[in-house]
């Protein structure tokens, strides 16, 4: 059976064990789609078409075309088709796509360093905790006060995985090991801090070029979820896993709030609906999978490191002064509002 099918029978599972999620509130800001013109939403990034977020936009893609009888026309465009992570995340503003999602960092990259609180360094202690930091405890909501103005909605996160490191060398237990390893990293300057508080050598670098460095020798690893070492199969290059869970780097979903407010108000309830269900479906896809990606690495070749919690301890320490650089540059009343969501 291939994964993709396996994905779509995990999607039906996901969705008999979810409720519906209901969506108050309305579109109607903007200047308004006629009633009878169709409504086209292209929705891009650059996951495989065969990783659980594309499955979940093409779900959404069905949901979308039977609520409205065929009205709202959802167009799923992966594997960077409509161009790489920042000119994507732009063109929303443009009109060229009108749903981006991505790692945290790139809309951050544009807006501004204070998005960049959903990136601390071991902000989270587990998948549950980030869950119920982000969406019971009013997580996103407050990520949203910082997109005010900025012509931007993040309209749902979904679960990329906690971010961990591969590399052609070894695995790392401290800073003495992150000596000299030359990590990929985005162009995001919380990503850069964070290895150069951990002693590494962080190398920005825009997602295309990632693989054929890595393929190459021109850079040891990098830093990303289990299921783009799995999607990406970069265990065969870069073998030696560290799980480091440093990092939650949600994927914000983003869209341009103009075309938001746009949609008239039934579709806008109709999109919203199908839109947080689809991304409830994928965060539980992805986590289901995560927890098999170990085995397949160490079946592989692979080595597999767990970095235990005092390691875990003792890299959060180096990372304390990113925690009072990140609040001056936030804000102190967001910060310390978002930090307790996480149980900070």
């Amino acid at each position: 059976m291939s994964k993709k099918k396996v994905l779509s029978l995990i999607l039906i599972a996901v969705l008999l064990s979810l409720s519906l999620v209901g969506c108050g509130g309305g579109g109607g800001g903007g200047e308004e789609v006629a009633e009878d013109e169709p409504i086209i939403i292209k929705v891009g990034h650059t996951d495989t078409s065969s990783r659980s977020t594309n499955i979940s936009v093409e779900w959404l893609a069905d949901y979308m075309a039977e609520q409205t009888d065929g009205r709202v026309i959802v167009e799923a465009y992966p594997d960077g088709q409509l161009g790489d992570d920042p000119e994507m995340c732009k063109g929303l503003l443009l009109g060229t796509v009108q749903v981006y999602f991505g790692l945290s960092g790139v809309l951050g990259g544009i807006v501004g360093p204070q998005l960049d609180i959903v990136d601390l360094p071991f902000l989270y202690t587990s998948y549950d905790n980030w869950v119920e930091g982000s969406f019971d405890k009013g997580g996103l909501e407050i990520y949203n006060e910082l997109l005010e103005g900025t012509g931007y909605t993040c309209v749902d996160f979904m679960y990329n995985g906690m971010m961990n490191l591969a590399s052609s060398k070894k695995v790392y237990k401290s800073k003495e090991d992150m000596a000299g390893y030359k990590v990929r990293v985005t162009s995001s300057e919380m990503n850069v801090n964070i290895f150069n508080a951990l002693g590494a050598n962080p190398t920005p670098m825009a997602w295309g070029e990632v693989y054929t460095s890595v393929v190459q020798g021109a850079v040891d690893g990098l830093t990303h979820s289990l299921g783009v070492f799995n999607d990406f199969k970069f265990y065969e290059y870069a073998p030696y896993i560290t799980l480091t869970e440093h990092q939650s780097s949600p994927y914000t979903v983003v869209m341009a709030t103009s075309f938001l407010e746009s949609l008239p108000e039934d579709v806008y309830d109709i999109w919203m609906d199908g839109l947080h269900q689809a991304c409830a479906m994928q965060r539980e896809m992805e986590r289901e999978l995560e927890l098999g990606y170990v085995d397949t690495f160490i079946a592989n070749g692979a080595t597999v490191y767990a970095s235990t919690d005092e390691e875990k301890a003792a890299f959060y320490e180096l990372c304390k002064d990113i925690y009072a650089a990140q609040r001056d540059i936030t804000g102190a009343d967001v910060f310390d509002r978002f930090l307790a969501t996480a149980g900070k």
